[in-house]
């Protein structure tokens, strides 16, 4: 049941629109963000990451058939 179905429901006043927000404060990181290094952009090749949750993925599903297994 939605609230406007609800018999004691009453609409809810929606006031004045907010201002909106000035361009100046829109953005926190204006003009203080840092660019990212190369050395850290090209820090792994690319099959790394990937080679890395394989591994994790073969060692749980390892885990789980030798449990399995060892009952």
């Amino acid at each position: 049941m939605t609230t406007a179905a609800h018999p004691g429901a009453r609409p809810v006043p929606l006031g004045p629109k907010p201002a909106e927000t000035p361009e100046c404060e829109s953005s926190t990181s204006h003009e203080i963000s840092t660019p990212e290094a190369p050395e850290l952009h090209n820090a792994w090749p690319g099959w790394a990451p990937m080679l890395l949750i394989a591994v994790m993925v073969l060692a749980c599903v390892l885990f789980m058939v030798g449990r399995i297994f060892s009952i």
